[in-house]
Formats: C-alpha cells, sequence, structure tokens
C-alpha cells in the first residue's frame, strides 16, 4: 500500500547479539541476496530490481550457531510499496533518522533457523506502464520461490529443501498476491506442488479481501502519492482493489475450501489514516471470516501496521503469530454434541422424549 517511508533510505547489517539503530544513508540498498531464476548473485538491490531476494542474516557464523534453515519465510508488500521499505520502521534519533528492518533484524532474533525472503514487483499507483496484475506478480513470485528452494548459494540441493515448510506474509495487496498464488499452485501441481503441499500458514496485514471503499482509495492516492507520481495512468492494480471487485470475490471464493490447509493469522489496522480520517482497509474487508481464522486489531495505520523498531510491543504478537501458523492449521476439536436436555424438578436427568418413553416403558415391563 501506499508508504509514507517512499524516500531513499539504507538498511545495514546487525552486529551479533545486539540489534542498533543505524543512520540512515541515502541512494543504495545493502547487498543482499537475489533469487532470480536460479541465480543467486549477490549484487546491489535497487528500486528497479524486482524478484525474490534472501535478507542476510545478522551475522556470518549465525548458522554454525543455530542450524541450517528449516523454514522460508516469504515477504510480499502490498501497493504502492517495496520488498526493504514496505517492512521498515524508520524514527528519529539522536543522530537523525534510524531505520529497522524487522524481517531480518528483528525476526531471525524470534525464529533463528528461518531463511527470510521478500519479494519485489512493480506496484506503483501511477506512472506504472506493466499491464501485470494479480494473476501475473502471483505467478512470477512463485516461480521464483520454486527455484530459489530447487538452489541454494548455487548449489542445486532440491532433495533437502523440498519439503521446507513455508510461512507468506503479505501486507495490502500482497496478501492477495499470496491467495493467487496458491490458488495457482494448488490447480498446477505438476509445477508448484512443492509450494502447495510445504506452505503451513499465512499472515496478512491489512489485506483488503474484499476491496476498499473507491473514496478512500482515490483519497489515499491524490494526497501521498499524487505529488510523488504524478498524474500517469492508473495501476491494474489499484483497479483490481475497487469495492466488490469481481476478482477479489472470485478469489475469495476459490481460495475459500484451499485456506483449511493453512493456519491463517489476520492483523487488522487500527489507527486512521493521516490525511484520510480513517482506516484504509476496514475490518470487514481486512477478515476472511474462517473459523480457524486468529484475527488481532493492531495499532497502527495501514502503512505502519507492518513496520517495527525493537522497542515495538507490537512485534511480540506478530512474531509469535508467524511461528505458530508455521506449525500448520491446528483444526480446533469438535464441540460436543447438543443434547436436547430440560431440568424438571431439579432432578438433573436428561428428559428427552424418546428417552424418557424408553424408560418408562422398561419400568412398566419390570
Amino acid at each position: 500500500m501506499v508508504d509514507l517511508t517512499a524516500t531513499s533510505t539504507s538498511i545495514s547489517s546487525v552486529v551479533p547479539k545486539k540489534i542498533t539503530e543505524i543512520a540512515v544513508n541515502v541512494n543504495n540498498y545493502p547487498d543482499i541476496h537475489r533469487s532470480t531464476m536460479g541465480n543467486h548473485a549477490r549484487q546491489k538491490y535497487t528500486k528497479k530490481n524486482q524478484g525474490l531476494f534472501v535478507l542476510p542474516l545478522p551475522h556470518q557464523d549465525w548458522e554454525k550457531r543455530h542450524g541450517k534453515p528449516n523454514l522460508d519465510i516469504v515477504a510480499v508488500h502490498g501497493l504502492n510499496g517495496d520488498c526493504i521499505r514496505s517492512w521498515t520502521s524508520i524514527s528519529p534519533a539522536a543522530t537523525g533518522k534510524s531505520t529497522t528492518c524487522w524481517l531480518n533484524e528483528l525476526l531471525p532474533h524470534r525464529i533463528p533457523r528461518a531463511r527470510v525472503m521478500t519479494f519485489g514487483y512493480n506496484a506503483s499507483v501511477f506512472g506504472n506502464t506493466s499491464i501485470a496484475g494479480i494473476r501475473d506478480n502471483a505467478r512470477s513470485l512463485l516461480s521464483h520461490l520454486q527455484d530459489g528452494r530447487e538452489e541454494e548459494d548455487g548449489v542445486a540441493d532440491a532433495a533437502s529443501i523440498t519439503g521446507r515448510p513455508i510461512v507468506f506474509v503479505g501486507h495490502s495487496l500482497g496478501g492477495i498476491i499470496i491467495k493467487q498464488a496458491l490458488r495457482i499452485a494448488n490447480n498446477e501441481r505438476n509445477s508448484f506442488g512443492d509450494i502447495a503441499d510445504s506452505t503451513r500458514g499465512i499472515v496478512f496485514f491489512g489485506t483488503p479481501h474484499r476491496g476498499a471503499d473507491a473514496a478512500t482509495w482515490a483519497s489515499l492516492v491524490s494526497s501521498i502519492t499524487a505529488a510523488a507520481f504524478g498524474n500517469g495512468p492508473k495501476s491494474f492494480l489499484l483497479k483490481a482493489l475497487k469495492p466488490n471487485s469481481r476478482d477479489l470475490m472470485d478469489l475469495s471464493e476459490d481460495f475459500r475450501p484451499l485456506s483449511m490447509k493453512y493456519a491463517i493469522a489476520s492483523f487488522v489496522e487500527q489507527d486512521v489514516y493521516s490525511g484520510l480520517g480513517r482506516v484504509v482497509v476496514e475490518k470487514h474487508s481486512a477478515v476472511m471470516e474462517l473459523p480457524h481464522e486468529e484475527v488481532l486489531v493492531i495499532g497502527g495505520n495501514h502503512s505502519s501496521i507492518c513496520k517495527f523498531d525493537m522497542d515495538d510491543p507490537r512485534f511480540e504478537a506478530v512474531w509469535r503469530r508467524i511461528k505458530r501458523v508455521s506449525q500448520g492449521p491446528q483444526i480446533p476439536r469438535p464441540p460436543p454434541p447438543v443434547m436436547t436436555t430440560t431440568v424438571t424438578r431439579g432432578l438433573g436427568w436428561n428428559t428427552d422424549q424418546g428417552w424418557v418413553e424408553k424408560w418408562a416403558m422398561e419400568e412398566r415391563t419390570r
């Protein structure tokens, strides 16, 4: 979704045992692994780069201390977002601004054996000439992830990677892309069956499963992005998010039977968006109304709902939900059968008519 922190920043690496706040530098991100069609070359990331990126671990001997990864966590940003900045908290500090990308600065300290990845795609609202919509970006996500799971660090090792559990984390439109990707994966099992079966759960942040009010989107776009991107053609992605969008409705209906395969946690934004006067994605749209879905209302507006620094108490609930859904769906035990009972004269026995008649008949024959 629209990101107020869309200024050039640099996310620095984390020193061992301590998460520190690093002053902002401009222009470039640090080196991060890029997983694109089997190419894992280390390279600089720029805003134009798109694909699946493996985020660096807090320090070089992390795997020696904690063991090789046994979980893949894949984050997908939202409309007008960015694969790093959408997950990065920027706050004032004594030496200037400080940044925290919680995906690789906080999360590994809670789930140390996770390989954390972030997916980038063209999500600009204005000036976006790409005709790629939700389905195209979902298929791109699947292709990049499948390639990355079949080959790590340039060494093919499909046998050990196949079957590694996956947790998807989606913000806003990113959650819709994740749902579409899993729908494709389950339908095209010859190509993506491993992803369909290895996915254990999904964590949604402000995902508009039923779309958002047209006036809300219009106000958000005009007040925040028009100045930065100009009044160019609107993105195909934006059109897909209209309220009661047929695409969203169809996807929700098609995904519902698949959803029972996956544990789901949905975070709902609590704060109004500055300048808009209301929340962007209302609760009724941000939840799927599934029997096993865990719904949590979390402080923050639509942009800050998925940005945390090391002192943010909200992160506790987030990492615990990520860990919880990594175990797969915990299907609740069925409730005990409802007995049709009444209490007669305080005696407390079951007076269901059939039982009473049977008991009375037996009493007569004694």
